[in-house]
């Protein structure tokens, strides 16, 4: 079975070759797919965001300050302080693959 990766690969490859003569479906296909998986990103930044202030809240300061303080080790190493660090570093990875994706939508 074919990866998706090996899928946009292989994609690459047929544009590379065809040049300026994509077809605009091909090309409206693709742009629909980017446009989903933005829709979807920002679903995920809206709950991990949300996930974040309930930690806030709970603990009475923002993940900024906690990520400083659990990096050097002061917040211990109970379940919530692993889920807010968790939660943290899947909002930075989601918050980079929006930033890419956005992209698409400002190149057309």
């Amino acid at each position: 079975m074919i990866t998706a990766i090996e899928k946009i690969r292989q994609l690459e490859q047929y544009i590379s070759v065809s040049g300026a003569a994509v077809d605009p479906v091909l090309e409206m296909g693709v742009s629909k797919l980017l446009e989903r998986e933005l829709s979807r990103m920002l679903e995920i930044r809206e709950n991990l965001s949300g996930q974040l202030a309930e930690f806030e809240q709970r603990y009475s300061f923002g993940s900024w300050d906690f990520c400083t303080r659990y990096e050097k080790g002061e917040m211990g190493d109970g379940m919530d302080f692993i889920e807010w660090a968790a939660t943290v570093e899947m909002l930075e990875n989601v918050n980079k693959r929006s930033v890419l994706l956005e992209k698409n939508e400002y190149d057309h």
